[in-house]
């Protein structure tokens, strides 16, 4: 049957493919409207001045920048944040990294059953999650009674309220999305390249570091930068898991927004966290050019 498709001789593209970017203008609309719009006006409100009684008042000043940059109770907010996250991050794709090669090396119904669990926590609420965490890590909870019931500890412990607890329910929250992304770099892996190391003689440690994890790295880099930006706006399961000490800058975000009603402040607050997670998603970018181009 010959090809409905026509060459476009002078160009050699076909004219199909040169309409495709037209389809992708409705789209590019929806972004800028629902996105672009809301975006550029946050940035314009943190501009504005908060005289007192009032959310805001027309302004151009610079003063909410120059104080999120340099209030020492700003700074450390940002400092806690960024701390927050990358620990996070870390612990995160190092447990997706491990449980997705797991997966990636069954066959059949059992790589099915590790799927399904993988997707447990995204199917739960945010709220969920803290709950659930909350009877888990207090004076009477879950793991305090079973350290205890199996002789491990002597007596009680409490680990809500506590920087442990924030990070264990912020890593359970993004690890499913760390492990997927993992996931489908591995699966664009020959495994017979391992059996092939192995073959030549190499330990499964040395298969592991001098193979697999150079092949992977563009993945691990991405989904360590996923889970970073994804930790870094939330701030229900630091607030309700971790120490009251543990002021993140999302959580004075909904402060300033709400409470102080500042919204100048909050915004450049805002403006300030998403030039950091662009940042991320950049060198991400770079990463996955320079790293890992043919299996991300």
């Amino acid at each position: 049957m010959a090809s409905t498709d026509v060459i476009d001789r002078s160009t050699g593209v076909s004219k199909a493919t040169a309409n495709i970017p037209w389809l992708l203008v409705p789209a590019l609309l929806f972004l800028i409207f629902v996105f672009g719009w809301p975006l550029l006006y946050l940035l314009r409100m943190s501009f504005n001045d908060h005289p007192g009684p009032t959310v805001y008042e027309e302004a151009w000043t610079l003063r909410n920048y120059i104080a999120v940059l340099t209030e020492p109770a700003m700074l450390t907010e940002i400092g806690k944040t960024v701390y927050i996250s990358l620990v996070t991050a870390g612990i995160t794709v190092v447990a997706a990294f491990f449980f997705a090669q797991f997966v990636w090396l069954r066959e059949g119904s059992t790589r099915l059953i590790f799927l399904a669990i993988a997707l447990g926590p995204m199917l739960i609420s945010e709220v969920s999650v803290i709950v659930g965490w909350r009877l888990f890590f207090p004076y009477n909870g879950l793991l305090s009674y079973t350290l205890v019931s199996i002789g491990i500890s002597s007596q009680k412990i409490n680990l809500l309220g506590t920087e442990i607890a924030a990070i264990v329910g912020l890593s359970y929250i993004s690890v499913s999305y760390c492990f997927f992304s993992i996931l489908s770099v591995l699966n664009g892996i020959d495994r017979g390249l391992l059996t092939a190391s192995a073959d030549l003689g190499a330990s499964p440690i040395r298969t592991f570091f001098s193979v697999l994890l150079p092949l992977a790295k563009g993945g691990i880099a991405a989904a360590f930068t996923q889970a970073f930006v994804f930790t870094m706006g939330i701030y229900a399961t630091t607030n309700a898991l971790g120490p009251d000490s543990l002021w993140t800058v999302p959580y004075e975000i909904q402060l300033q927004m709400l409470t102080r009603r500042n919204w100048p402040m909050a915004s450049a607050l805002a403006i300030v966290l998403i030039l950091i997670i662009a940042t991320a998603a950049v060198l991400t970018q770079w990463l996955r050019h320079r790293k890992g181009r043919r299996h991300v």
